[in-house]
């Protein structure tokens, strides 16, 4: 078998493989005993059917078969021992001839390749480019705190309804089939559904129209029972049944909430706890932060780093791809739309490349269980033990797809430090309402 590379132009080139019978000889052999070791066939015994009627039963598609094999794995280990570095995957050349199988014994096969640019980036040339601190203000810690006031407060029965009450009761409508028992929190309600309930008692009957009722949608459709796609644009009469009115009081921060919530000798007093919020909240706007330094640094590499890509080799290659699906003027319509995402995924692996960043186990344990426990104080629930964390998270990571999503936002991570060492940034302290009216603007 011989391979070789003859370059078309600096970012394409065509893989020339040439296979001869004895490339392939003694594996088609191999194949044809083991057929016919196991071949039954009318008028002769298991394993001694004449080769020469196994032969022509199976040796063309076994030919093909191996050919395939041999010219793939030419491609791929010539890529690797040579370091070639492609876009896409190898498809056969516009002047591959065709093959005709049924006869012949030597082959020739004309792959093209896309090869990728290689890039070098300077971003320390970089300039402009500002990187937030958002911090939480008190209000926000106020929120936090009366969240966990709620969460872990109790209940105790209403005459009637107050407008920070919970009202028990059944929403009702026949027509569409709305029989749903729910705890209205009144908060959640619209003004107009408010002042229709204030003063109510158990067992009176207020009606609502649906599209007037509940503040947010999403809210109204766990309170009604009903599918996502049917709330959007609900408008039906609505009766509502009150079977209890209830007033929550808040739980009072002391140490045995503090311990039952976050574990004892965790937190000590409010004051802790506020720290301990803050410390939190920010902790979670570090990572807006963080996705707002990526795309001010990826808009800023995509302006000023030039990258050549194979055009014409990439547009047949949508046409491959697609089985002929696309072709002519939508296949570069979608290598248009495909150009800049393509160019930044080139500058990213270079980066990576040069800072030698990558992903480890270690990296994505460590990443499954800062979520795990985030997501568990968010909801009020325990912490539970290392042991324990570690065997959920070990389990998370078994699954493929959360793998390759964590891999991404390790590395995004890893290339915001690198940014943050390198890059020349003006550092701003800024409180979140602030930042998110500057994004407005």
């Amino acid at each position: 078998m011989q391979i070789e590379k003859k370059d078309l132009d600096n970012l394409s080139s065509q893989l020339i493989i040439k296979i001869d019978e004895k490339d392939y000889t003694d594996k088609v052999e191999q194949k044809l005993k083991e057929y016919r070791k196991n071949m039954e066939m009318p008028g002769f015994r298991k394993g001694k059917v004449p080769m020469n009627l196994i032969k022509q039963k199976y040796e063309r598609a076994l030919i093909a078969d191996a050919v395939n094999n041999q010219m793939q794995d030419a491609i791929n280990t010539y890529l690797q021992d040579n370091k070639i570095a492609i876009l896409g995957y190898p498809i056969p050349s516009k002047d591959q001839k065709e093959i005709d199988w049924a006869t012949a014994n030597k082959f020739e096969f004309n792959y093209d390749l896309g090869l990728a640019p290689e890039i070098d980036i300077d971003i320390t040339k970089l300039e402009g480019i500002t990187d937030y601190k958002i911090t939480a203000d008190k209000k926000m810690l106020d929120e936090e705190v009366q969240k966990i006031q709620q969460q872990y407060g109790s209940f105790s029965d209403l005459e009637e309804v107050k407008k920070d009450s919970y009202v028990l009761g059944t929403f009702i409508n026949e027509a569409e089939k709305i029989n749903s028992q729910t705890t209205a929190n009144m908060a959640d309600l619209t003004d107009n559904a408010q002042k229709a309930l204030i003063g109510k008692k158990k067992g009176d009957v207020v009606e609502f129209d649906s599209a007037d009722l509940y503040k947010d949608p999403h809210t109204m459709m766990h309170a009604l029972n009903i599918d996502h796609d049917k709330v959007h644009g609900l408008a039906v009469p609505l009766k509502f049944e009150i079977n209890g009115v209830f007033e929550l009081k808040p739980a009072e921060i002391n140490k045995e909430l503090l311990d039952k919530v976050f574990g004892e000798g965790k937190i000590e007093d409010e004051e802790g706890l506020r720290k301990f919020i803050k410390e939190d909240i920010e902790k979670q706007l570090e990572q807006t932060s963080d996705n707002q330094l990526l795309n001010d640094v990826t808009d800023q590499l995509i302006e000023k780093t030039e990258v050549a890509l194979p055009k014409d080799f990439l547009i047949r290659w949508i046409e491959v791809d697609s089985q002929g699906k696309i072709t002519g003027d939508k296949a570069e319509d979608e290598y248009q739309k495909a150009e800049k995402g393509l160019k930044y995924q080139l500058i990213e692996e270079a980066i990576a490349k040069k800072y030698g960043i990558k992903v480890t186990y270690d990296d994505l344990l460590n990443l499954v269980k800062d979520l795990l426990k985030l997501q568990m104080l968010q909801y009020g629930q325990a912490l539970p033990d290392e042991e324990q964390i570690n065997e959920i998270a070990a389990n998370v990571l078994k699954n493929e797809e959360e793998v390759k999503r964590l891999s991404d936002q390790i590395i995004k991570k890893k290339l915001v430090n690198v940014y943050r060492e390198h890059i020349p940034l003006q550092k701003k302290k800024i409180g979140y309402n602030k930042f998110l009216d500057l994004k407005k603007a």
